[in-house]
């Protein structure tokens, strides 16, 4: 009767173990975007206290279709960042796309596009450029007078999302869990081979 108790506690351990793994699998897959999140299907870009509805297009690539954090193509692309909350309608307002170098020391050097700090009453913020070649950038967007919000977002343009990431952690899950389930298993064997 010990035996058979120890063996369903076993189980349930091992199905925890399993559980937990897979949830952190499930959670390590999930990539941060600096500022910009997904939130209740928005796009929202973080900005101090305040957030902005962040919205890119690529009309002529992709029709209609929204994009949220990385710009699937290189090419003319249309972003529109929206004002939730109302006191960010009477702050200046900057906006500066860098190619991701690694080194922010020569800003202008880096800058691809550049939006002077400018109050927008509409509450819409739109600029557009042309990307004409794939690579790493990241966007910067500052608030208030003089300057203290800011929001910092890598992206990347035109490279097609790495799966394999994904599918190599859920391999290693999987290998922990049948390593996990077979040492339990060898286990159990040893434990009722000592007590025949």
């Amino acid at each position: 009767m010990a035996q058979a108790g120890r063996r369903i506690i076993a189980a349930r351990l091992r199905m925890r173990v399993v559980g937990a793994l897979f949830g952190l699998a499930l959670s390590g897959a999930v990539q941060a975007h600096g500022g910009l999140s997904i939130d209740s299907d928005l796009c929202k870009l973080r900005l101090g206290p305040f957030n902005m509805h962040f919205t890119g297009y690529q009309p002529e690539i992709n029709g209609n279709r929204e994009f949220c954090e990385d710009i699937p193509k290189v090419g003319h692309t249309i972003v529109v960042m929206d004002v939730i909350e109302p006191e960010l309608r009477e702050m200046p307002i900057e906006v500066r796309i860098i190619r991701d170098t690694g080194d922010e020391s020569r800003l202008d050097a880096i800058t691809v596009l550049h939006l002077p700090p400018k109050t927008y009453l509409s509450g819409s913020v739109p600029f557009e450029y042309s990307f004409t070649s794939p690579g790493k950038f990241v966007g910067l967007v500052t608030a208030g007078v003089e300057g203290q919000y800011v929001s910092r977002f890598p992206f990347s343009v035109g490279i097609p999302p790495n799966r394999y990431g994904h599918y190599l952690l859920f391999l290693g899950v999987a290998v922990l869990a049948l390593g996990l389930y077979r040492h339990s298993g060898t286990k159990r064997r040893r434990l009722m081979a000592g007590q025949a």
